[in-house]
């Protein structure tokens, strides 16, 4: 797009997500598009299902066909392959379509592209929002990191570097954020986390209540529900993040993302997006097993030093990858 082409000039670009639940990652990303999108494009937000009440106040609409309530032209973003189309999409006019793709569900994927095809005449755009996510698929289209605004979390990480020397030494927090199932954690994890409370480490999970029935009653592991606190606020109470994932893969894993934007130092498997943002050693640490997990987060406890330093890496690898310069870069794809 010219950068000169007023916001007139460009057509809506409609935001299609599921809002009937919270703490999606997908549809988190969906509405910081609305936020950098606003007033320099025509941008509504919608659901395929009855928008939660947590999200009152926001400009997000329920589609519903029979009252003739859902969009009908401009530009279609979709914003996962879990998003549920209908037979509404037959009566729209739209200029281009494209589709997020940051499930790993090829089948979801085949069957959206064909749904689209046939209700629009249209190919739809394929967006990745990983180079991983591509090669499994071996499909064309575009790798385009998820389109996050992490402003806040870049301001967080200069306070917490600036204030750390005047700190006084505290215990050892090691956290997680995702969302509250089974699948996004890994078997191993409750034993994990009951060795570092035995070591006076502190371990605070959001999104955990599922694995309550193994860790309920472990002093030093605190189970949080999804939600429970402001994630910019959960991250600046850790030292460290962990992250793996059970049955579920990351297709790119945007709560890692966000806490190295937090300055804190990356513990994950190596497996899943994420880890084309990681550099190995240097802004965060890919672990392949359990006892490099133990390993790797005790050297962490014992060394302030490598925790800032891993901390300031990670925080400047997010800021490339999803900095003012980078998000602008990604945006253009959206305004042209």
């Amino acid at each position: 797009m010219n950068p000169a082409t007023p916001a007139s000039a460009l057509s809506t670009l409609h935001l299609l997500g599921q809002f009937g639940s919270l703490f999606t990652g997908a549809e988190r990303e969906l509405l910081d598009i609305q936020r950098l999108i606003v007033g320099r494009r025509a941008v509504q937000v919608w659901s395929d299902t009855p928008v939660h009440r947590a999200y009152g106040g926001r400009t997000i609409q329920a589609i519903q066909p029979f009252a003739h309530q859902f969009p009908k032209d401009g530009r279609l973003w979709i914003g996962g392959v879990h998003v549920r189309l209908g037979p509404w999409l037959k009566y729209t006019r739209f200029e281009r379509v494209s589709i997020a793709y940051n499930l790993a569900n090829h089948a979801l994927l085949f069957s959206m592209i064909e749904q689209v095809r046939d209700a629009t005449g249209l190919d739809p755009e394929l967006v990745f929002v990983s180079q991983m996510l591509q090669l499994s698929v071996s499909l064309p289209g575009r790798v385009a990191h998820s389109l996050m605004d992490l402003q806040p979390m870049f301001d967080m990480a200069s306070a917490r570097f600036e204030k750390r020397d005047a700190q006084t030494p505290q215990n050892f927090v090691v956290g997680r954020v995702s969302r509250d199932s089974l699948d996004k954690h890994h078997p191993d994890d409750p034993a994990l986390y009951r060795m570092l409370a035995s070591q006076g480490i502190k371990v605070r999970i959001m999104g955990g209540t599922c694995l309550g029935p193994a860790l309920d009653g472990v002093e030093g592991v605190e189970l949080l529900a999804e939600g429970a606190e402001p994630v910019s606020d959960f991250y600046a109470s850790l030292n460290a993040f962990f992250y793996r994932t059970g049955t579920s893969t990351e297709a790119y894993g945007r709560v890692v993302l966000e806490a190295m934007a937090s300055g804190l130092p990356v513990v994950a498997q190596r497996r899943g997006g994420y880890v084309e943002a990681i550099e190995e050693g240097v802004s965060g640490f890919l672990i392949d097993s359990q006892e490099q997990a133990y390993d790797v987060l005790m050297r962490l406890q014992a060394s302030r030093e490598l925790c800032t330093l891993t901390g300031l890496a990670a925080r400047q690898q997010a800021m490339e990858l999803h900095g003012e310069f980078t998000t602008e870069r990604d945006l253009a794809f959206l305004l042209r």
